[in-house]
């Protein structure tokens, strides 16, 4: 579909901060996402550099997991890097701990949640138990090196419900790809598992171990007990979720945004540029693959050397989409990368919340962070919405993921992030 701009694009000159949603951080609306430090990323001086660059453009909030890295090498290597960053910043008086707000998270797989002489059991599942999440607690502060953290998550839940890249409720962990500890039987909403995990957080708030909590990957159902099991046992509500949401996937802004918006929980996304397929850089051949190559080559980027890592966002009907977002980023002239991520800050159910990027080069922080000094004038959102009705959610499967992965109802238009396209 063609696009003639007729309204122009307005640029600012520097990061905006806010408060951030119930909480009392204020914090800038780009967030600084980590997740590939230590995998795609293999050395710390890599991401030291990506640090400098963003806190040096404004940037004073750190998004991370005890799980970091991802694809490979899971686990603690993200958190350890970044706190010898930070402990080498203050040192120098570069920074003071105060001036940054630090976000990490506890997987109910343990992955990255136990101490280096003790090794993880094979096939582990944990529920947040007090323990269990107040060990994890300690032993992210100790890598972060940060006497506390600011925003303390349960990277997804322990309950068997889908997640990652299903949009299809199915019970007893059908459509989800990792185990899961805890099954609610039909009838049973499970009040005494969300009361035991809430007071998991409530003992780390207590000791002062952590600032706010926050949930991630998590669904209406889930955004719904939790904050009413907070408010029924007197401790803080969830400040925000984390969740998927890009162009190529908005299943967020249905049932799991109003129950966000009735509690209050602001939207904290990840994945908004779609594992690198929405800045273009997978279609071989354009000026945005030359430019992206120029910088660090394609063919060592994620979606070509790992391609069974999250391959839902390089899907043939999710590379189709892209397309069309890149043409339109083109006809207002603005990068598709521009476009993707000031389209998710100015989304309704993001308003309060922050947007977290993923980068592997300091000039990709550069265009990142330059994306939230974007304002998109409403006739261009208006023209993202048009597209979305055809392309709706690409980057999901609803029942049957191998179909989705080949996308062979298209035809000949049927290409991939993984494989040179062009």
């Amino acid at each position: 579909m063609s696009h003639t701009a007729t309204e122009k694009v307005v640029r600012r000159s520097s990061l905006k901060k806010h408060k951030f949603g119930g909480s009392d951080m204020d914090v800038t609306e780009f967030c600084i996402g980590t997740m590939t430090w230590g995998s795609f990323n293999d050395k710390p001086e890599q991401a030291f550099a990506q640090l400098d660059r963003a806190v040096e453009l404004g940037a004073n909030f750190i998004d991370t997991a005890e799980l970091y890295p991802v694809a490979f090498n899971y686990g603690k290597t993200t958190e350890k890097w970044i706190g010898d960053w930070l402990t080498e910043r203050v040192q120098q008086g570069k920074l003071k701990r105060s001036d940054l707000y630090i976000a990490t998270k506890c997987n109910p797989l343990g992955i990255g949640g136990f101490p280096d002489d003790e090794e993880r059991p094979e096939d582990f599942c944990h529920s947040f138990e007090g323990d269990i999440l107040e060990r994890s607690c300690k032993l992210s502060i100790a890598r972060l090196q940060c006497d506390y953290i600011d925003l303390y998550q349960l990277h997804f839940p322990s309950r068997d419900c889908p997640i990652f890249g299903a949009a299809t409720f199915a019970p007893e962990g059908k459509y989800r790809p990792m185990p899961h500890k805890d099954t609610l039987p039909a009838g049973q909403p499970g009040y005494d598992l969300f009361e035991k995990q809430v007071l998991s957080v409530k003992r780390l708030l207590d000791k002062g171990l952590i600032k706010h909590w926050g949930l991630s990957n998590e669904n209406a159902f889930g955004i719904t007990m939790f904050c009413t099991t907070a408010d029924r046992l007197g401790v803080p509500r969830p400040v925000s979720n984390q969740n998927d949401f890009s162009l190529l996937n908005r299943t967020y802004e249905s049932d799991t945004w109003e129950a966000a918006y009735r509690f209050g929980v602001v939207g904290l996304p990840y994945g908004v540029l779609a594992g690198g397929v929405l800045s273009g850089k997978y279609f071989d051949g354009t000026k945005w693959y030359e430019a992206a190559n120029a910088d660090r080559p394609v063919a060592e980027s994620r979606m070509r050397i790992q391609p069974d890592f999250q391959p839902r966002y390089g899907m043939p009907a999710s590379m189709l989409a892209a397309e069309a977002y890149v043409k339109l980023a083109e006809s207002y002239g603005v990068s598709p990368t521009e476009l993707a991520l000031a389209w998710a800050k100015q989304r309704p159910c993001n308003t309060g919340g922050a947007i977290i990027t993923g980068t592997t080069t300091v000039k990709q922080v550069e265009e990142c962070i330059g994306a939230f000094k974007l304002e998109l004038p409403e006739e261009l959102m208006r023209a993202v919405d048009i597209i979305f009705e055809e392309h709706r959610n690409p980057s999901m499967y609803y029942y049957e993921k191998e179909i989705c992965l080949e996308g062979t109802w298209l035809g000949s238009s049927a290409v991939t992030a993984a494989k040179p396209n062009k």
